[in-house]
């Protein structure tokens, strides 16, 4: 890898742990970084395990194991539906948009203190080569 490559990764772990360990210390329902990369998959329109399968870099049975554990904790409800094919459809509970918006909050905080430490003028331009398409 490159070293920015390396520094962009550092910066992800660290900041998915600053979320994660937030979460965790500030609720009873424990969520770890890969159940909250299917939950943001979820909201973020993944309907169905298929879809949520072409969002993420782990494997099928890994993604059904996510989404019971997200089920038995009732942030995620399934059904089957049939469609052209059977498939299990996945949606946030209520409670699972609350743990959602929640951690939205959160992130906003991690914003905020990454403002301050790099200063107002560097957050809005990381921001803008951030939204920036680069390949």
């Amino acid at each position: 890898m490159s070293e920015t490559i390396d520094l962009l990764h550092k910066h992800y772990k660290q900041l998915r742990e600053a979320v994660v360990t937030t979460w965790n210390l500030q609720n009873n329902i424990q969520i770890t970084t890969s159940e909250w990369y299917i939950l943001n998959c979820i909201r973020g329109g993944a309907t169905t395990i298929p879809d949520i399968l072409k969002r993420v870099e782990i494997s099928k049975q890994a993604v059904h194991k996510f989404v019971k554990v997200l089920e038995d904790k009732q942030l995620v409800q399934t059904e089957l539906v049939k469609a052209p094919k059977t498939q299990r459809r996945v949606e946030l509970t209520p409670l699972g948009e609350e743990v959602y918006h929640h951690s939205l909050e959160i992130k906003k905080e991690i914003d905020g203190s990454i403002e301050k430490n790099i200063g107002q003028e560097n957050f809005k331009q990381l921001q803008a080569i951030l939204q920036m398409k680069w390949m």
